[in-house]
């Protein structure tokens, strides 16, 4: 990476982590489509995961008395069946349909949580299953698999600190699975270490500041800063398709 791409991708993982520890989610919705305006789209994927791997091992040590473990499981085992599929589609689709898919994951999501959308899942086990289902098609494709569980769980009416372990778990057993399969395919290369090395710095510190501000945030600013950050999201996709064409 050349300095100014260097010091505008720490400014994202270092804003992308903070977010993910302090709501729970977010690093990639924020952190992919940012990237993706100073990197090809295959390896911001890649880039990502691992990075936001390593980001939930803190998020996760600071969470894990909170962590609805029957929950991390079933959505687990879900994501299992997913991740070779959405991964094999990024394996064959362009960079451009990537992104376009990644819009298309983010776009209805925004919308959803800005409408302030909640419907309880009375079959909990079986809402858990398909949604880690689509979060391992989403994330082996994407790098997006937050948005089916962030909604699932978000609907089920979690305390702030038992969502943000729980999907701290989840996040932390589906990167190792994704990262190792990426790894298996050849797609985790010297650049991309390197990359990951440059930018671990920031991405610790982003985290570190976000799982101190957590045990701050009442429920209500917590679901607004959520919508919040998958809105702002939105927008900065929609534009880097519009600048791309």
């Amino acid at each position: 990476m050349g300095i100014y791409t260097s010091i505008f991708a720490a400014i994202i993982v270092l804003l992308a982590s903070f977010v993910r520890a302090a709501s729970g989610f977010g690093y990639a919705l924020l952190a992919t489509p940012l990237l993706t305006l100073v990197m090809e789209a295959k390896s911001v994927v890649v880039l990502n995961m691992i990075l936001g791997s390593l980001s939930n091992i803190l998020v996760f040590w600071h969470t894990r008395r909170y962590i609805d473990l029957k929950r991390v499981v079933v959505l687990g085992l879900g994501s299992i069946f997913g991740i070779p599929a959405g991964t094999y589609l990024l394996v064959k689709l362009e960079p451009s349909i990537i992104k376009l898919a990644i819009a298309i994951v983010v776009i209805p999501f925004s919308i959803l949580l800005l409408l302030g959308h909640s419907h309880r899942f009375k079959r909990d086990t079986l809402g858990c299953a398909v949604a880690g289902f689509l979060s391992g098609l989403l994330g082996g494709s994407t790098g997006l698999g937050g948005p089916p569980v962030v909604l699932f769980l978000i609907n089920q009416g979690l305390t702030p600190q038992m969502f943000v372990g729980t999907l701290a778990a989840y996040f932390l057993f589906n990167g190792a699975i994704l990262v190792a399969t990426f790894t298996f395919l050849g797609m985790v290369t010297a650049d991309i270490l390197i990359k990951v090395a440059i930018l671990l710095p920031t991405l610790w510190l982003g985290s570190y500041i976000g799982v101190k501000m957590l045990p701050r945030i009442n429920t209500v600013v917590f679901k607004k800063i959520a919508s919040a950050i998958v809105a702002a999201t939105a927008v900065i996709i929609v534009a880097s398709i519009v600048m791309d064409m």
